[in-house]
């Protein structure tokens, strides 16, 4: 759980980690403005991807702002796009992510044929077009899932009262950076976004983030295992390593058959229940913050077999019961990246 939200930049040859609504009964369905954000986050992206396909280095480089150019002198992408392409030629586009953080923090993935592989481009984008971080590296292949068709016993409502954003969930690399640890395989990463953004203004404080102390609620009953408050908060789009807290304030519950649940990066003071204390779906846990290995308020969750974190545990497939994704009602279903979901009933305790 090294990164769980926001945007993490290390330049070109770094990583755009891109991370970070209404009552129950109405459609859950995307917010005034998000398609046309998308759109525009698309054309522009593949606006970029043409110019790196086609080895354009001067051009690429072009669209720059002056930070990244201060960063990365315009030898370093020609011999960057140079080596890519002698490599192989970057093929057709399979699979792409437009998220509109904010206006002026804008995210693309694209996922490439690069010969006999793939190559991924992600690319964050300022209010006006221009390149503010950007990384291609090939593909690769997530491991083996031992738990792959596997369906939870637990029967989970989402874990929060009214629509959020799947700014990662799905069972892919883009959709969900979190894949490539085993733990985090089928992971989320939840936010609220409204007005164009995940916050209101320029998004310097945690309280003018929308996620910013919403009840985290049981997705269902348990047991809880672990219980940790007192983490401070971070400030928001400071990119933190909390080697010693990287989950934040967190709580995990022991659902029963072998599956424990993981809600982190809570507010510090909010987390109320003690490790013992039983609790039962809707029940009210903490409230959302930004602790922990974490850029921006959010909501982390999934479900693994194990209750002790970052060490042998594998996560399980996970799946919700009675809830809307982007205005359409679902029994049963996975939410993945992009969708607009909102609990409808509770079940499970």
């Amino acid at each position: 759980m090294a990164e769980l939200s926001g945007v993490r930049v290390s330049r070109l040859a770094g990583v755009v980690a891109v991370s970070t609504l209404v009552a129950v009964g109405v459609a859950a369905a995307a917010p005034p403005g998000y398609e046309q954000s998308q759109q525009r986050i698309r054309v522009e992206g593949r606006a970029v991807a043409a110019l790196v396909r086609a080895g354009e280095s001067e051009s690429l480089f072009g669209r720059f702002t002056p930070e990244l150019a201060e960063a990365v002198p315009f030898a370093q992408v020609r011999r960057i796009l140079a080596e890519t392409r002698r490599t192989a030629p970057i093929g057709v586009r399979t699979a792409e992510s437009a998220l509109p953080f904010a206006p002026g923090r804008r995210g693309y993935v694209a996922v490439h044929r690069w010969g006999k592989r793939t190559i991924t481009l992600q690319v964050l984008l300022d209010a006006k077009g221009s390149i503010a971080a950007i990384d291609l590296a090939p593909a690769k292949a997530l491991p083996r899932d031992p738990y792959a068709g596997r369906r939870l016993r637990a029967r989970l409502s989402l874990p929060f009262e009214g629509t959020w954003w799947v700014l990662w969930g799905g069972p892919t690399k883009r959709q969900n950076y979190h894949a490539v640890a085993p733990d985090q395989r089928h992971a989320y990463d939840l936010v609220v976004w409204r007005f164009g953004a995940t916050h209101r203004g320029i998004g310097t404080q945690n309280a003018d983030y929308w996620a910013w102390g919403k009840e985290v609620l049981a997705p269902t009953a348990g047991v809880v295992v672990q219980a940790t408050d007192g983490v401070r908060d971070n400030r928001p789009r400071v990119q933190v390593e909390n080697r010693k807290d990287p989950a934040g304030n967190h709580v995990v519950l022991d659902l029963g058959n072998g599956e424990y649940a993981l809600l982190a990066h809570m507010q510090k003071g909010s987390v109320r229940i003690r490790v013992g204390e039983r609790v039962r779906s809707g029940d009210v846990l903490g409230r959302t913050g930004n602790s922990g290995n974490s850029s921006e308020p959010h909501l982390h969750f999934h479900v693994q077999d194990r209750p002790g974190l970052f060490g042998r545990a594998r996560g399980f497939p996970v799946s919700f019961v009675g809830y809307r994704a982007d205005g359409r009602r679902v029994a049963r279903g996975t939410p993945v990246q992009g969708q607009f979901i909102q609990r409808e009933v509770r079940g499970g305790g």
